[in-house]
């Protein structure tokens, strides 16, 4: 199934269609839709660039991206041993998660800090977890990012005990 691309619209945004009746074998006109000579949109920073305000933003793209059509897929044994992480931190995320619904439901007596310190904590490990995910093409980067959903989670499991 072929999809559009930003290339194949016109100024104006509006699709553009090629008459295959019209269509002829003028270097000229072709050349222009060849989509093989065209950059990778997706390309590595140059080492020897200055230091600018958004050497950050390409370094975080560069590592964090949906992977493109040349990219090899993730090792089978990685993606499973990252989404068993992920289902293992996912259920012992019920522990805080049901700990701080039951106190909210029942209106128990609780620190007025502990649902939003136990929110921003179990929110910033989701975003952890999901980044690891977006990293996997990395080496390491995705295990670091891992172990710190599983400290946050930890933590935020060591808060409803004691905090509660």
């Amino acid at each position: 199934m072929r999809t559009e691309s930003d290339s194949e619209r016109d100024g104006e945004g509006t699709l553009a269609t090629v008459d295959p009746a019209d269509a002829s074998s003028d270097a000229a006109t072709t050349a222009g839709n060849d989509h093989s000579t065209m950059p990778a949109a997706r390309t590595a920073p140059d080492e020897d660039v200055p230091r600018t305000p958004g050497r950050l933003r390409s370094a975080v793209s560069a590592r964090f991206r949906l992977p493109a059509e040349d990219d090899p897929a993730p090792r089978t044994k990685r993606l499973v041993g990252l989404s068993l992480w992920a289902a293992v931190l996912a259920f012992l995320g019920l522990i805080p998660g049901g700990r701080l619904g039951v106190t909210l439901a029942l209106s128990l007596d609780a620190p007025a800090w502990y649902a939003p310190v136990t929110l921003a904590i179990g929110v910033l490990g989701i975003v952890a977890m999901m980044a690891g995910f977006a990293a996997i093409h990395r080496d390491r980067l995705p295990t670091y990012l891992f172990s710190l959903a599983t400290l946050l989670l930890l933590t935020n499991i060591a808060l409803a005990y004691t905090a509660l």
